[in-house]
């Protein structure tokens, strides 16, 4: 992990001065190293003003704190925020953190990036936020760290606000990962031969597997994701998780999501004598289609958030981990299945 000499470097237009002052003040009395041009006059003497601040913004700070507001188009602050983004397109990473004073777009800036307000949240908030913010890098912890004993002993040790959410995710966003290969093949209907031939018309194996299916989601529903095993994983309210078991919970996620996949891949590696039978146990196989698609769009809207975790929970966002465990089939899907059926 890099070392910079600032957490962080305030950038705003001279005009808003007196009103991000009291946020660099709070941020310096929760021991936050900042840059504040104030603080840097004899240091900046007799340098070269545009070589110091690029410098600063692009190398000296973990982060850039970007006030934006109408006033903030003048050539200096311009500067400082080419600086900032040009070190954010080469790092690919979030390093400016912008906060709004108003509504005025700052060039450069994709409306998409998760933004503080100062109009919505106080100076305290906004501190917070930013300490927030600082001990989840401490930690070196994003969504892409290997889950190791030693990455999870870093994130508990910091605690980050929102640390039980962003470990789950990892772990979750990891091991679906690991699988995206077999979850394409899945929707291109392929899977090697497993060497097993079906000479029959396979009405009892058809049955049996609709009995594992309908088990495995059960199973799921019933014992992994209900209220009390989420309780017992991340805390009751107020009360830290247990790494343990958070991990162990977003491991039994992508066990699930396997398990649905491996379900649907036998019948797609199966060889069958029998046409009729091909063609109806291939219908039967997309029954996982809907559930696979709950739980992998569960998990990329679980990392968008990781993202922008601190910036979410600091606007008073609340965050759902509910996982949608549904057994259903597409009304038009079992109508052909049945017609398939019909046909044995």
């Amino acid at each position: 992990m890099a070392e910079y000499q600032f957490d962080v470097a305030p950038s705003f237009a001279e005009e808003d001065r007196d009103r991000v002052l009291p946020i660099v003040d709070r941020l310096k009395a929760l021991g936050v190293e900042v840059f504040y041009d104030r603080d840097r006059e004899v240091e900046m003497w007799g340098r070269d003003r545009v070589e110091y601040f690029t410098e600063t913004f692009s190398h000296r700070a973990r982060f850039v704190l970007l006030f934006s507001s109408e006033h903030y188009v003048s050539k200096w602050t311009r500067l400082q925020s080419r600086a900032a983004m040009a070190r954010s397109l080469e790092e690919n990473t979030e390093y400016v953190l912008p906060i709004r004073i108003d509504d005025t777009p700052v060039p450069g800036l994709l409306p998409t990036i998760a933004y503080l307000d100062m109009r919505r949240h106080s100076d305290e908030v906004i501190a917070q936020a930013v300490v927030q913010k600082l001990a989840q890098h401490r930690a070196s912890f994003t969504p892409t760290t290997p889950i190791t004993p030693q990455s999870v002993a870093a994130l508990v040790r910091e605690k980050p606000r929102g640390w039980e959410y962003l470990l789950y995710v990892t772990v979750v966003s990891q091991g679906l990962a690991e699988l995206e290969s077999k979850y394409w093949e899945h929707f291109l209907r392929y899977a090697p031969r497993n060497g097993a031939v079906e000479h029959g018309t396979g009405i009892e194996l058809i049955r049996d597997r609709n009995v594992l299916l309908s088990e495995i989601i059960k199973v799921a529903v019933e014992t992994l994701f209900t209220g009390d095993t989420q309780e017992a994983a991340f805390g009751a309210p107020g009360e830290a998780g247990d790494p343990s078991r958070i991990v162990h919970l977003g491991e039994l996620f992508v066990r699930t999501f396997d398990e649905i996949l491996e379900w649907a891949r036998g019948i797609h590696a199966t060889s069958y004598a029998h046409e009729q039978a091909r063609v109806a146990a291939r219908i039967q196989a997309q029954f996982a289609d809907q559930q696979l698609r709950a739980m992998h769009a569960v998990a990329r809207d679980l990392r968008d958030v990781a993202d922008t975790l601190v910036e979410r929970l600091t606007a008073g966002e609340q965050i759902n981990m509910t996982v949608p465990l549904v057994f259903e089939v597409d009304p038009q899907l079992e109508k052909e299945f049945r017609a398939a059926l019909d046909r044995l």
